[in-house]
């Protein structure tokens, strides 16, 4: 069994080539889509700010490829569109 310090001892590509293969295998969206919200974050607090387009670029490719496999989900999320744009408008 591995631990937190043989983890530890990975270069960052493996770490991060092992946990994507490991979602991918086991289909694990919530984390995939966890890690991908974190991003935007991550570099926030780095001071990459400048970098912040293309991770909102990338976000949105992939929520609309999800949402173009799942009509359903797209039609159920009317209602949180409707009131993020409703929490937009200017009083």
């Amino acid at each position: 069994m591995i631990d937190r310090d043989d983890l530890e001892s990975f270069g960052t590509k493996q770490l991060h080539d092992q946990a994507i293969g490991f979602a991918k295998a086991n289909g694990d969206l919530t984390w995939l889509w966890r890690l991908l919200g974190a991003i935007p974050a991550t570099e926030g607090q780095l001071g990459e700010l400048d970098d912040s387009g293309m991770d909102i670029a990338s976000t949105v490719s992939a929520i609309n490829g999800y949402l173009r496999t799942d009509r359903d989900a797209a039609e159920a999320l009317r209602p949180t569109y409707i009131d993020y744009l409703l929490e937009q408008q200017e009083p």
